[in-house]
């Protein structure tokens, strides 16, 4: 940081700097606000932007960014806004908005930071008598699934432990360096520490002795600590400083802390302040789990429980359902609506305005659909608009042809089946293919089943892929590689709705391409 922007800081706004980060597009040095116990204050830093230095794109993960030219003119992006930030104007980057920043000019630029946390409403405080034992209620509520879930919303490592340092969570999604430290014994944190345990019961930003950083939130019921959450496992600087113990190879050490994540102070800041809810939100469900498990008791003793275990387990299914169906619709509007706007900004009016009826119809259909079951003729009047948009995306990239007998059009299949399995094959099938892809879509009746087929000449689907489909055949098995949406989306609602009446099958064919193949038991 030059002179004159140091003395120009400690005369306009009158704040001493108290830490600093380095990165390769520039330098941030965060300022020392007055305290506040009023509420939570925001974080205020100043930003200095190397001549011809970009910031590669991020998103603004929980929390909202003013930012107000002090010096030259950077130019920020927000989900492709342009920000023109010269000396004394404001802009604002939004919560959730795809963020990046750049110096066109040749002398360096800065500008202010300001930098206020976007945290949901706490839930009100809820009293219970006896104890919680943490590993108890992990099993009842699936803790291990939230904390997975909370680990990709924040984009950081999170861990769990009960109160005697035992993990809940997976160790193996800790860093390298966070591995060896918990194998050698070396750490000072409270995934290995009792005595770090004990004494300290409160959430805080922690630096262990190799300059690792993390979140370390308490979990306390009854003003007992039942475990710690924690989130980060990152460095914030670009040197190795701290003292590396004797029994902790130096060099090994050295290595594993540069394949670290480097984590930004906004982000760490911003996260510190939701973990403290979301610890306090866990600790909610576990009593309200408790809570369930009384009444339940009281539940057992006034109807037979397998009426119980019936009306829970279709609660669950429904709930399972509902949960699996809504990820569908924002997992392909996203890239509809992106498309669009992109197409709006290189074409004429013509095109667009057919690409905005075929989304506008494919909203009015899917919005207002009270069934979750649709006849493939209403899937395939869904499956023309969407492949209308994707054509409009990718011209030429590929041709379509669909061939579905009369007989089928009335056969019942979960809502955008086949929609899906198309979108696998434009997007990861025809991905860097240099021939034009092919797709045919056809279905038909053989003895007494109905089969829906999706067929592609794109690169062809990983066999440890189809191998995973054919096993899966229960809620316990969950294989890694089909995460998310899509593949096992389609099997768990075909399960939901057929039973044992069905059969799915996806593979790799060996003339290249894939094969998707739905067979219904009539």
């Amino acid at each position: 940081m030059t002179i004159d922007i140091i003395n120009k800081i400690k005369d306009s706004l009158q704040l001493e700097i108290v830490s600093d980060q380095h990165f390769d597009w520039g330098e941030q040095y965060w300022l020392q606000l007055e305290p506040d116990s009023s509420g939570i204050q925001p974080t205020v830093s100043v930003a200095i932007v190397y001549p011809g230095a970009w910031q590669q794109s991020h998103v603004h993960t929980g929390f909202i960014e003013i930012v107000i030219g002090l010096d030259g003119v950077t130019t920020h992006y927000c989900n492709e806004r342009e920000i023109r930030l010269g000396e004394g104007k404001i802009g604002y980057i939004s919560e959730g908005g795809k963020h990046w920043l750049a110096n066109r000019s040749s002398k360096p630029t800065a500008f202010l930071s300001i930098v206020h946390s976007v945290i949901p409403k706490p839930l009100k405080e809820v009293s219970i008598s006896g104890d919680i034992v943490l590993t108890e209620v992990a099993k009842a509520i699936n803790l291990d699934s939230i904390v997975e879930k909370l680990s990709q919303s924040v984009q950081m490592t999170v861990t769990l432990i009960d109160e005697a340092g035992n993990f809940l969570t997976d160790k193996d999604n800790l860093p390298e360096i966070c591995q060896s430290c918990l194998d050698e014994k070396s750490g000072d944190c409270v995934l290995h520490e009792a005595t770090e345990r004990q004494a300290y019961a409160g959430q805080r930003i922690f630096h262990c002795k190799f300059g690792v950083s993390a979140i370390q939130s308490p979990f306390i019921v009854n003003g007992k600590v039942l475990g710690y959450l924690g989130c980060g496992y990152g460095r914030m600087s670009t040197n190795l400083t701290q003292l590396v113990p004797d029994n902790f190879a130096v060099n090994s050490a050295q290595e594993a802390y540069f394949k670290l994540n480097f984590i930004h102070r906004n982000h760490l800041n911003s996260v510190a302040e939701t973990l403290s809810l979301v610890s306090a939100s866990l600790v909610q469900l576990m009593i309200d789990s408790m809570k369930e498990k009384e009444l339940s008791y009281y539940r057992i003793n006034l109807v037979q429980e397998r009426e119980m275990q019936a009306r829970l387990h279709h609660s669950l299914s429904q709930a399972r359902l509902k949960f699996l169906e809504s990820q569908v619709n924002p997992h392909f509007l996203f890239n509809t609506l992106n498309t669009i706007s992109q197409q709006a900004e290189m074409d004429g009016a013509t095109t667009l305005a057919s690409l905005t009826y075929s989304l506008s119809n494919l909203l009015r259909l899917s919005l207002g659909k009270a069934e979750s079951l649709v006849t493939i003729e209403e899937e395939l009047s869904y499956v023309r608009d969407y492949l209308f948009i994707q054509q409009t995306r990718f011209p030429d990239k590929f041709a379509v042809a669909i061939d579905i007998e009369p007989a089928m059009l009335e056969v019942k299949i979960p809502f955008m089946t086949i929609m899906v399995l198309i979108e696998n094959s434009i997007l990861h099938g025809f991905k860097d293919v240099a021939q034009q892809g092919q797709l045919l879509v056809q279905g038909y009746k053989e003895d007494n089943c109905g089969i829906i087929e999706v067929l592609d000449n794109g690169c062809g689907i990983a066999k440890h892929i189809g191998a995973a489909v054919r096993e899966l055949s229960g809620d316990d098995y969950d294989p890694p590689s089909l995460k998310g949406i899509g593949i096992k989306n389609i099997f768990l609602r075909l399960k939901h709705y057929y039973g044992d009446m069905f059969t799915f099958t996806i593979e790799r064919l060996e003339a290249g391409g894939t094969l998707a193949r739905i067979v219904l038991r009539l």
